[in-house]
């Protein structure tokens, strides 16, 4: 597996942060980056953003994960491990789903299925399918994939998000002027992606939807990370290390006892802004529908990821706005807007050529 050798990606601004915030070492302000010593260690197993959205064909859901920020000019996932999708019926896991797994066998990509949305770490299923690593391919049960290195979709202002949280925990001060330099810092750095997109008649009304990442080290499967919705950690639990780690190893059954956690950032937000009239109920509210940590999705609609209706997340939208906005109570940006990365056809991201 690579080392964090030759990247050119956020060393001085995961230093900052690190400094800022005593979040540990590299845990860079994107979705979802380096937030454990195993995702430094195994970045081929770091899963950075999960988007869930209509695909452009009818009657299809697409399912995407960002895996690997180390990623250059090839698509690069590790061996000895398994990415899944977790598609809950529920957010309590009481109504079943599935969950559909990939793994590495050579230059291919392995496809699996199993009943249930919360299955062990390190499951891999019924196998349904092969694809070589950079292709796409449809199987027999009608679910098409494609896999490759791409230009990373996320967008967002890391300076911005650096600035305004290190003033905020440890200044106790509100300072949103730290967007307005609207530095786009993902606009140059490059993901591996794995899409999956699913026939509707195979998924119920509305899904419940994160990624996980584990890896057989040593003589157990140990999770790396996972990922629903963006910014989780490193904004609404970004004092918590404690927490992040929880949150990092475990799954979205277990997320309730994260409530206070991300309830307290919120309010402190909110109060510092002086804007919201009862904001202890609303950063409770903000708390409950964060976790369980999922994204959820009514199956053949239109999917968004916006301050006013979050419905699933297609790879451009606007995620940064987005979780600032219900973290502040109020409509706000990072001023960071290039979003010309982001195809509406299939596969939805532009591949490293």
């Amino acid at each position: 597996m690579r080392n964090l050798r030759k990247v050119r990606y956020r060393h001085t601004t995961c230093a900052v942060l690190s400094l800022a915030l005593g979040l540990g070492s590299i845990p860079a302000m994107a979705s979802h980056h380096f937030e454990s010593k195993l995702a430094q260690q195994h970045p081929q197993f770091d899963l950075t953003d999960m988007y869930v959205f209509d695909s452009d064909r009818r009657g299809y859901t697409a399912f995407m994960m960002d895996v690997n920020p180390t990623t250059q000019d090839k698509a690069d996932f590790g061996q000895k491990g398994v990415y899944s999708f977790h598609i809950a019926n529920d957010k309590s896991f009481n109504l079943g789903g599935i969950t559909i797994t990939v793994h590495v066998e050579g230059e291919q990509l392995v496809f699996g299925l199993a009943d249930g949305a919360n299955q062990a770490v390190g499951m891999k299923g019924k196998q349904f399918g092969k694809a070589a690593i950079g292709q796409s391919a449809t199987f027999g049960n009608g679910i098409k994939v494609w896999s490759g290195a791409a230009h990373d979709p996320f967008v967002g202002n890391s300076e911005g998000i650096i600035g305004f949280l290190t003033t905020l925990i440890g200044k106790g001060k509100l300072e949103l002027s730290k967007f307005e330099r609207g530095i786009d810092l993902f606009k140059d750095f490059k993901s591996s992606i794995i899409l999956i997109e699913v026939p509707n008649k195979m998924l119920p009304k509305e899904v419940h939807v994160y990624a996980s990442s584990a890896l057989y080290e040593v003589d157990q499967w140990v999770q790396v990370n996972r990922v629903a919705n963006p910014l989780v950690t490193h904004l609404f639990l970004a004092n918590n290390k404690m927490e992040v780690s929880e949150h990092v190893h475990h799954r979205p059954d277990s997320d309730s006892s994260r409530q206070y956690a991300v309830s307290g950032m919120v309010l402190r937000a909110v109060v510092l802004d002086g804007k919201i009239s009862n904001p202890v109920e609303y950063a409770d509210s903000v708390a409950a529908q964060l976790l369980p940590d999922m994204v959820s999705y009514k199956v053949g609609s239109r999917a968004e990821y916006r301050y006013s209706n979050m419905n699933g997340r297609k790879p451009s939208d606007d995620a940064m706005d987005a979780v600032l906005s219900l973290f502040m109570g109020r409509k706000v940006t990072d001023h960071a807007n290039s979003f010309n990365r982001h195809p509406n056809k299939f596969p939805y991201v532009v591949p490293v050529k």
